[in-house]
């Protein structure tokens, strides 16, 4: 009696794991910005339901206490030789990372991606040009792509403003599995440990 509920408790834990791993996480990330000022929000969820959200920009107590640290000495060492090691244990355990990027690129499906940007130079002649150059890119790639951008050129003044609009769903299931397969080998353990150090 008691092993068929451990069993049954078993298999309910494995089917909720297999649902995190089966079903998409979905990513929203909503950016606006008007003059110097910067606000958006970043959203995860999965099945619909709001796992994390942040507000951007988010508190600056985190960039204080970076300051904080910079002023009490405290300060990140470069190291010629770590850095030589690193890049030589990239170098070797390259093909598992490949690997493990191309499972990435294809557990990632672009929803959305909307940009309205207006756009404008020192110059009207500047403005022109780098929009004419922005537009031999994003037209094509608004006919063949979800991708949606719209430039808007302005003449009058200098100006970066717009708002971004992205949305991603991510199937961890195959970059979960190629994970482990590329832990299990011996180059990218040392990396990983090199790393870490």
């Amino acid at each position: 009696m008691i092993y068929t509920i451990i069993g049954i408790i078993i298999i309910i834990l494995v089917l909720i794991l297999l649902s995190f791993l089966l079903i998409p996480l979905k990513f929203s990330l909503d950016l606006k910005k008007n003059g110097s000022e910067i606000k958006g929000h970043f959203i995860l969820k999965f099945l619909g339901i709001r796992i994390f959200s942040k507000e951007i920009p988010g508190d600056e107590k985190g960039q204080d206490d970076k300051e904080e640290d910079k002023k009490e000495g405290k300060k990140d060492e470069f190291d010629l030789k770590r850095i030589l090691k690193i890049l030589k244990l990239v170098k070797n355990s390259w093909p598992h990372l490949y690997k493990l990027i191309i499972v990435f690129y294809h557990s990632v499906n672009l929803e959305k991606f909307s940009l309205n940007m207006t756009l404008g130079m020192e110059s009207p002649a500047d403005t022109a040009l780098f929009t004419g150059y922005i537009w031999s890119f994003t037209y094509p790639l608004n006919a063949i792509t979800r991708i949606h951008a719209v430039i808007t050129p302005d003449f009058q003044r200098r100006v970066l403003d717009g708002d971004l609009q992205v949305d991603v769903s991510l199937k961890l299931f195959w970059i979960v599995a190629e994970a482990i397969r590329a832990y299990t080998k011996k180059p990218v353990r040392e990396l990983i440990q090199e790393a870490r150090s």
